[in-house]
């Protein structure tokens, strides 16, 4: 359908002098473009992980996205240059819209349309966010070809050409959706913080486990729309026995490949607070952590009276400051209170 109207304009829009006609046949073919690129990534997308591979070939899908958005900000800018230069020297002709032209337009749109709600609605029932992606592509394009069309009534009916600053419009249009499209795929292969919706179920998932006190640097690593690789640590009683922990281990990742994230690594930290000795001096730590803006949180504490060492892991706030000096400042408040304890402080990461 984008080759077939994509030649149909490009043909039309030479023949009567339309650069906006010309430009938006040049819209189709890019569709065309991304869509071959489409069908071609889903192919390798689809193989099987190897050992050279082992998170599969998700990824290439977006590289390819990159090559059709790189074309279409391209064509675009072309488009604009030229129509620039024309207003300029005052070089553009009037274009010949007939009959034929507004048919074409009116086809065009109604197709694009058509074709939207099309991917939209097959896209959500197979959650294939790119098909979703494109169907409102496809959309937006239809708004293109509106206003084609209705400067092609409104020259018919005053013969006032307002072509060239429509071109300039579109090109514009096509320009933002192009870099948008760039971005989110450069964004993603990059690697960016997934959906919040996504980490909150999880992590709810995680802790609702009994054995389960806390769970933290949860991180989730996109593959493919439909393929998320993630690692979490947990915070359990360090009482509990090795195949206690496996047990729980595998009901985690069993119940987070409902979510459609497969965690790769699941990190074990022991916390002991069963001594009210032991809970008290916790208390006392977590009292002191809250009047530092830097600190957000304590995890994993233990606490060996023979050697008399504390250690535990915090949440710092990156925002607030340098992580280091977060860490040494809370343990310059804890040498104060316990100068007798040595303090063994590790600060996490949660994205």
């Amino acid at each position: 359908m984008n080759l077939l109207l994509a030649v149909a304009k490009f043909v039309v829009g030479k023949m009567i002098h339309s650069r906006s006609v010309v430009l938006d046949a040049v819209n189709g073919f890019s569709d065309m473009i991304t869509s071959v690129l489409s069908i071609v990534s889903v192919h390798y997308v689809g193989k099987r992980t190897n050992a050279n591979h082992p998170f599969g070939y998700g990824r290439l899908e977006y590289i390819c996205s990159m090559f059709g958005s790189a074309f279409v900000i391209f064509m675009a800018l072309h488009a604009s240059y030229d129509t620039i230069l024309e207003l300029i020297r005052a070089e553009a002709s009037d274009p010949d819209f007939n009959t034929a032209v507004i048919v074409l337009m009116t086809v065009s749109m109604a197709a694009k349309i058509i074709y939207g709600m099309t991917c939209r609605r097959v896209g959500k029932r197979f959650r294939a966010t790119a098909l979703i992606m494109t169907g409102t592509e496809s959309m937006g394009d239809s708004l293109v070809s509106a206003a084609i069309l209705l400067n092609i009534l409104l020259f018919r009916v005053t013969n006032i050409d307002l072509e060239p600053w429509l071109t300039l419009v579109i090109s514009a249009f096509i320009i933002k959706t192009g870099v948008e499209m760039f971005h989110e795929c450069a964004n993603k292969l990059l690697g960016v913080k997934g959906d919040p919706a996504l980490y909150r179920e999880l992590k709810r998932i995680i802790v609702q486990e009994d054995e389960v006190r806390n769970a933290f640097n949860l991180t989730i690593h996109n593959y493919g729309e439909e393929k998320s690789i993630g690692s979490v640590i947990i915070e359990v009683d360090e009482k509990m026995t090795a195949a206690e922990t496996t047990k729980l281990v595998r009901r985690i990742r069993r119940k987070a490949m409902e979510t459609g994230v497969r965690l790769t690594s699941i990190g074990v930290y022991g916390t002991s607070i069963a001594d009210p000795e032991d809970a008290r001096l916790w208390d006392s730590i977590l009292a002191i952590m809250k009047d530092l803006p830097q600190i957000q949180r304590g995890y994993a504490f233990s606490y060996d009276p023979e050697a008399e060492t504390a250690s535990f892991l915090v949440l710092t706030d990156l925002s607030a400051g340098d992580e280091e000096k977060a860490v040494g400042d809370l343990k310059a408040r804890l040498r104060e209170e316990y100068p007798e304890i040595t303090f063994e402080i590790d600060p996490v990461l949660e994205p």
